[in-house]
């Protein structure tokens, strides 16, 4: 991954294993207290 901006810029490497952390994170409300507003409950 790297800047759109900035072609060569440096570059963030992720393994699978690591993406896969991050978007079970997401998916699980690991970063929920990073939002500025309280997400809507879910039915």
């Amino acid at each position: 991954m790297r800047s759109a901006k900035d072609d060569d810029g440096p570059v963030l490497y992720f393994t699978e294993a690591e993406w896969d952390a991050f978007v079970a994170g997401v998916k699980d409300g690991e970063f929920d207290d990073l939002l500025e507003e309280e997400p809507p409950a879910q039915a």
